[in-house]
This record gives structure tokens, sequence and C-alpha cells, in this order.
């Protein structure tokens, strides 16, 4: 269960848009009207073929600018960013949405690929300057069409919407401080669903790309980048993504910041989901730099003023030998042994009508011991399992703490006193000095698991 769930959790999108992946309605399919949609075949590698369709002005004069929509993280059908699809085609530009090849993991370099292949379909679509076709890409896509661009030089611009310009692990983990910071969680239990977490997820090979750094294709670019941000992004840090674009872009950059947009850069309805409506003024942004770049009239380097982040992102160093996931396994399974020890053989010790000496803080031991260390787990587990887009649920809150967690640091209190106390009258028992040994074993190696934990601090 908990290996399964931090892989489902590494497969979390670093980052997460949720309207990337929400079936297009009727609603998507009414605002198309005065644009042509044409079915499209795009081959790419492996002897496969992804499905797409291609969105144009109906009324269009001369060759338009094209524009390839490189989809953000999950498997992504065209339908995800069929909004966008529509809004910028109404900014007269061909835009070709289409099927993401489906992948249990992500595979930056593979998908690069397809959106060089899905570039060169729609160079030779009808009506398309083969000339002025682009890639633009939103959140993982930010990732991924950079090192398209580095493999085409028929790419003639890139679009970055929501662009993380640091890697997976880093960005990943800062989206979770915010879904935390939301829920009141702070402390020690925020490092612990956090920077602990993520390590671990990562040195158990549960992270894919964990460790891709964007930062050598984005310097290799040779085309202009438009880069668009939304001020309130919990997802991916915007002020920081667009400061390492201006380091790290040599060619003309354009960064721009939609105050009060989030991710995904489109609108919220009253119960905070994502609608089919693009954020207003993105669409524009977008057209109007496209067709500037077509007409051979490339804006010169701007940016917005950044907008201040409530937290910074911090890279995460690798795991110690100890840290390591099979470390705390074996230590997990220690615990269990050498608490669960006492009552084992004790009950072993009855069914053979054998006398059992039993102790009042060896009895209080193993059972807090076990109870601390499920629970944490249980806790762990179910906390990391509730993360999604909107956020994460820690569970009832008292004094800005949440309950669970407040429960599972009293029994670990009650653990170490308790092994204390064990100790002490395992040094003048005369009998049973192994079973005792045993617990006393289990109470000293869960001091410092539990510290490291967070169980015993603030």
């Amino acid at each position: 269960m908990f290996r399964r769930c931090l892989r489902v959790l590494a497969l979390l999108p670093l980052v997460l848009v949720a309207a990337l992946t929400l079936t297009a309605g009727p609603a998507a399919a009414d605002s198309a009207a005065g644009l042509t949609t044409v079915e499209v075949a795009i081959p790419v590698s492996g002897g496969k073929t992804l499905a797409g369709t291609v969105y144009a002005p109906r009324d269009a004069a001369g060759p338009l600018p094209g524009l390839v929509l490189v989809h953000g993280s999950g498997n992504g059908r065209r339908a995800g960013v069929t909004p966008e699809a529509i809004a910028f085609a109404r900014q007269g530009l061909a835009v070709l949405a289409y099927d993401k090849r489906p992948l249990d993991q992500p595979d930056y370099s593979l998908l690069a690929d397809d959106v060089v292949a899905a570039a060169g379909v729609l160079r030779a679509h009808p009506g398309v300057n083969p000339a002025a076709v682009g890639v633009w890409g939103i959140s993982e896509g930010g990732w991924v069409e950079p090192i398209a661009a580095g493999r085409s030089a028929d790419i003639a611009f890139l679009v970055l919407a929501s662009a993380p310009a640091q890697s997976p692990l880093r960005v990943q983990n800062w989206n979770m401080r915010n879904k935390l910071a939301a829920a009141g969680v702070t402390g020690a239990l925020a490092d612990t669903l956090s920077d602990r977490l993520y390590r671990l997820a990562n040195d158990a090979g549960l992270f894919a790309e964990a460790d891709h750094d964007p930062i050598p294709a984005l310097s290799a670019l040779t085309k202009p980048v438009l880069a668009v941000y939304g001020t309130d992004d919990t997802q991916v840090p915007p002020a920081e993504g667009a400061a390492q674009l201006r380091r790290t872009v040599t060619t003309p950059l354009t960064v721009r910041f939609l105050p009060g947009a989030g991710h995904t850069l489109r609108v919220l309805d009253e119960d905070g989901m994502f609608t089919d409506t693009l954020f207003p003024g993105y669409a524009e942004i977008v057209g109007e730099w496209v067709r500037a770049v077509a007409a051979g009239e490339v804006p010169p380097a701007h940016s917005d003023p950044a907008p201040a982040q409530s937290a910074l992102s911090t890279a995460l160093s690798p795991s110690a030998w100890w840290e390591s996931w099979p470390a705390q396994l074996a230590v997990l399974a220690v615990l269990l042994v050498t608490f669960l020890a006492y009552p084992i053989i004790a009950a072993a010790r009855r069914i053979r009508r054998r006398t059992v000496a039993v102790t009042r803080p060896a009895r209080v031991l193993a059972c807090t011991g076990v109870l601390a260390v499920l629970g944490f787990t249980g806790y762990f587990v179910t906390v990391v399992d509730s993360a999604n887009w909107r956020g994460v649920s820690p569970g009832p809150m008292l004094a800005g703490r949440p309950v669970l967690w407040l429960a599972l640091q009293v029994l670990a209190l009650i653990t170490l006193i308790a092994t204390a106390r064990t100790a002490f009258a395992w040094r003048t028992a005369t009998g049973d000095r192994l079973r005792l040994g045993l617990l006393i074993t289990g109470g000293a190696l869960f001091l410092p698991w539990s510290l490291y934990w967070g169980l015993l601090l603030p």
C-alpha cells in the first residue's frame, strides 16, 4: 500500500494540471463556431500513431502561423487542451491539438520526439506557413518543448505556459509545501510530508525524471520565447521560473505575468473549479506575440515585474544511506518485530501453560510502540494519497496541528518514557531478560527514527 501510494504520487505531475485532463463539454464545441477542424494522424516512434485535430479560422486569408499544443502531466487527450486550441485559433493561428502518448511514467525525451513529429504534420497542413510553426506547452510541457526545439531547427518559436525552470523534484516539493501551508500544516509534519517524502520517493525510484535539469535545453534555444505565468500559481514557482529563464535563455525572451491567474491560466468558477475559459488577456498575449514573430517582427526582450512568492523552492539533497528506502524499510521491520515479540512470546508461553512475567512499563512500551509505528505509517500514506491539484487533507485540526498527528506524537512520547522505565526494570530483572532486551532495543531504535520523521519535534 505504501509503495503503491508513493508510485501514484510520483505520477502526479509535477505538476498536476487538472484542466488538461478535463473533457471539453458542449460549451467548448459550440465556441468552435467560425473555425474549421480537420482530423490528422501523427506517426511517431514505436509504430504508433497519435490522433490530432487542427483548428483554424474559417475565413483565413493567406498562410497562417502554426502552433502545436504540448500537454502537461498525465496522459492527456486533445479534449484537455481544446479550450486553448479554440482560443488561439481565434487569434488567427492554425492550432494542432493531439492525444498525448500514454505512458506509465513520463519520458521527456520520447515526448519531445512526438512534439517534433506533430510539428512536422502541422507544417505540411494546407493553409499553414511552414516557416512559422512553433510550440506551446503548459507545466510539464515546459520541460518537453525546449528538448524538442533542440532537435528540430524547423520549430520557429516557443510559448512556455506556467513553465517550471527547475527540476521536477524541486518543483513538486514546493507544490506540496504550498498545499500543506494552505491546509494549515506547519512545523515538523510539513517537513515530513514534503522534503523527507520526496527524497524517499526519489531514492526508491518512484519519481520518474525527478532530477531532470531543464537548463541545458533552455540555454541552447535559438528561437524566440514567450513565457506566460499566473501570479497566483502554487504548483510552479512563477517568480523563480521567470528569473531562471531570464538568466538562461539567450534568444529574445518575453515574460508576461497574468495578475490573479493560477497554474492553468484558466478562469475558476464559484466552487474553485477550472472552467473552459482562458484567463482574460491570455489568448491575446499569445496571439499578438506569435503573429509578430511569424511576420518577422520579433518583439524585443521584455519582462513584466515579477510577483512576490510566499516561499522559495529549495533543492533536495540526495538521501544518506540511513535515509534510503531499504534502510527505512528495514527499520520499520525491526521496530515491529521487537515491539510485537513481547506479546507474541507471552502468548506462546501461555499456550504451553508456562509462567509469563509481565511488567507494566514493558506492556505499555510494546503497545504504544506498535501503535505509534503503524499509526504513523497509516497516517503518512493516507495524507499523501489525499493530495491532488486542489490540496491535501491532513484531517481535523487543533491549535494549528492535525489531531491525528498530535495523537501520534503523544504515543511517541509515551513510548520513550516506557522505554526508559523498561530499561530500568531490566537492570534488576532476574528472568526474561532476553524478551525485555528485545523490547528495549526497539525502544532505543524508535528514538532516532521518530526524531527523523518528526514525531518528537514541534
